[in-house]
């Protein structure tokens, strides 16, 4: 696969998962580096901390080839050239999946990218996907712009992203999107799906409530309000106690029916093709 230069999109050599051949940028002054073996794609602040394997080690492990999700298993079944932002610490080895990260949270990445500057030629993916990776880009419309570049010609797209979630960053988080904002950040795409997801689930909404009680916490109540905090208290403990037993028969409720799915769904997602 042809690496371009992050900055100026000269051709600075090849790469796949195993063989890597690429020389500093000829064109500017763009300088590749390695973190644990792992190329520097991107351009960063001489501050700027990207080696985070030891913070990675409380996040959860997945498999792309072992997702449920009919896009990823319909682009790993695929063959073709696959593109994966944010892939965080993935054990996924097909060798025609490329794997990246703007942190280095796993040297199983294929390297370092910075989603709103990617170190693609035009028109070389057949699929893009990411996965709880839109909330903590700083402008997702700049990326959705530089995933329609990097995408061939009918070359698909899947985003999973923050909807009703609280704040959490890796390392940081910028937007939660309603699908009307999807929707618009991807305009220039041929859209096929857009809506709440069943691929998160109503834990989060556990999560939010578990930062309202640290909130309560924190109050300063007279004696008459000390009852009353006290049941509010009890009631969001089992809230947050029980609503993960029923994940399932949440995630399964119809979303073109039902209102208020669409109100706190988790996550949305969107599916889409870049015009032939």
């Amino acid at each position: 696969m042809q690496i371009a230069c992050p900055i100026c999109k000269t051709n600075i050599g090849k790469s796949d998962s195993k063989l890597q051949t690429l020389e500093n940028c000829s064109n500017c002054d763009f300088v590749i580096k390695q973190l644990h073996g792992v190329p520097i794609l991107r351009t960063h602040k001489k501050d700027e901390v990207l080696d985070i394997l030891e913070e990675a080690q409380s996040l959860p492990i997945q498999d792309s080839s072992t997702l449920k999700i009919p896009f990823v298993q319909e682009a790993l079944e695929s063959n073709k050239n696959v593109l994966q932002l944010g892939a965080g610490v993935d054990k996924c080895n097909l060798p025609h999946l490329i794997k990246t990260d703007a942190y280095l949270y796993s040297t199983d990445l294929h390297s370092l990218v910075d989603a709103h500057q990617m170190p693609f030629p035009d028109n070389t993916f057949d699929y893009v996907y990411t996965l709880a990776v839109f909330e903590h880009l700083h402008s997702p419309w700049i990326a959705a712009n530089e995933i329609f570049r990097v995408l061939k010609p009918g070359g698909k797209v899947f985003i999973l992203t923050a909807f009703m979630q609280h704040m959490h960053g890796y390392p940081n988080h910028y937007f939660n999107m309603t699908t009307s904002g999807a929707k618009r950040i991807f305009s220039q795409f041929d859209i096929s799906k857009c809506e709440p997801s069943s691929w998160s689930n109503f834990d989060q909404l556990a999560y939010i409530l578990g930062d309202l009680n640290c909130l309560l916490d924190e109050l300063k109540i007279s004696w008459n309000e000390k009852n009353s905090l006290k049941s509010l208290r009890n009631g969001i403990s089992e809230i947050y106690k029980h609503l993960p037993k029923f994940n399932s028969k949440l995630l399964k409720c119809d979303t073109k029916s039902n209102g208020s799915w669409e109100k706190i769904a988790p996550a949305i997602e969107l599916e889409a093709s870049k015009p032939l």
